[in-house]
């Protein structure tokens, strides 16, 4: 005598024999599981190779190699502003001697500096690395100076080249 409480996994032919050839309810539901699983699977491999590996018109896009305009009263001056220049981030900051662009991007470990208007410089959060204007380090464990942008003012535009 079977059991009231066994349990069966999975669907053999002999079930389907006893059902006459139809799909269960139970078969129906592990179908159905399964097609979710592997939707779900496929959708983080998706994700995970396109961020590995991204589209030509994804990297073209970050690269672009035209210049960059941002307008001259968005910047007082003393003050900076974080922009993407070329796919990266760049600080532009307005001094009374002119106006800077910097690489945002600590040569130490890849930290996001940012400009101190007190100190007058640029500084990362991370291991407190001091950059002057011009990206070379004025102390700090980062071994090698900050990419700079060519900067000019054109009309009431600051142009990044």
């Amino acid at each position: 005598m079977k059991s009231p409480f066994s349990y069966k996994v999975g669907v053999t032919m002999e079930d389907r024999i006893q059902t006459g050839g139809k799909t269960t309810r139970r078969s129906f539901l592990n179908i159905l599981l399964t097609v979710i699983l592997f939707i779900g699977i496929g959708g983080v491999i998706r994700t995970i190779l396109l961020f590995l590996w991204p589209s030509k018109e994804i990297i073209q896009r970050e690269a672009a190699g035209g210049p960059t305009s941002i307008p001259l009263n968005q910047i007082p001056v003393g003050g900076s502003k974080m922009i993407r220049y070329r796919g990266k981030p760049f600080v532009v900051v307005h001094t009374a001697a002119g106006i800077f662009a910097v690489s945002a991007v600590c040569t130490h470990l890849g930290c996001i500096v940012y400009w101190d208007k007190d100190k007058k410089v640029l500084v990362c959060p991370c291991h407190a690395a001091f950059f002057a204007l011009n990206g070379s380090v004025i102390s700090g464990p980062a071994p090698s100076p900050l990419p700079v942008a060519q900067v000019k003012i054109v009309g009431e535009q600051i142009i990044l080249s």
